[in-house]
């Protein structure tokens, strides 16, 4: 009987403290987009400042987090971290319920979008971009097509641009070309410009 007690008393407690641990979590989700062309960013990391700890997001931009609440929290500090777009800090109160949902939207490095290679444009400094390595590649060709078409190839090298940025800056550059020139210029163009192929 005394046994039968005892495992009845812990299996109460057990219960007790796993029903006192979740009354105590919050569940933090939410979904990471670029603001480059409003879609969700993969493989971003969201870390939570106080706990050295963060999730990432999935194909579909999406994150969560089971926060375990301690006494004294109020806010929290998010990290928001993505190869090619600027760090971004959000603070929220954890004592605001049991769900709490983001949207969190990045801007890139360097501001690099449309409306940059549209303002470009209108200034007369057309660029067309590349995504290189240490080293830049430079073609022979390169200086002939530039005068030609006047505008500059310009290489980030082991500078962290996002790939989406550079598309949507050269697509809206190639849009210019095409309707000042024709498509003529697609022809002698080097290959492996970022967007060309799409």
């Amino acid at each position: 009987m005394t046994k039968t007690l005892t495992i009845l008393f812990l299996f109460i407690t057990l219960f007790s403290i796993a029903q006192s641990e979740k009354e105590n979590t919050i569940e933090i989700n939410g979904i990471v987009y670029s603001s480059v062309n409003n879609k969700p960013l993969s493989d971003v990391i969201v870390s939570f400042d106080s706990r050295s700890r963060g999730a990432s997001t999935n194909e579909n931009g999406e994150f969560k987090y089971v926060y375990n609440l301690r006494s004294g929290d109020r806010i929290e500090k998010i990290e928001t971290i993505a190869m090619g777009y600027k760090l971004l800090d959000t603070i929220i109160n954890v004592n605001s319920g049991k769900n709490i949902n983001l949207n969190i939207i990045l801007k890139p490095h360097l501001g690099i979008n449309r409306q940059q290679a549209l303002d470009h444009i209108e200034i007369g400094k057309i660029n067309l971009l590349l995504s290189g390595g240490i080293a830049p590649v430079v073609y022979q060709s390169d200086e002939k097509f530039s005068k030609k078409y006047n505008l500059n190839f310009v290489e980030f090298g082991c500078e962290a641009v996002a790939e989406e940025s550079l598309y949507e800056y050269n697509k809206t550059i190639f849009e210019y070309l095409d309707k000042k020139y024709g498509k003529k210029w697609r022809k002698e163009i080097r290959k492996d410009i970022i967007g060309l192929k799409k």
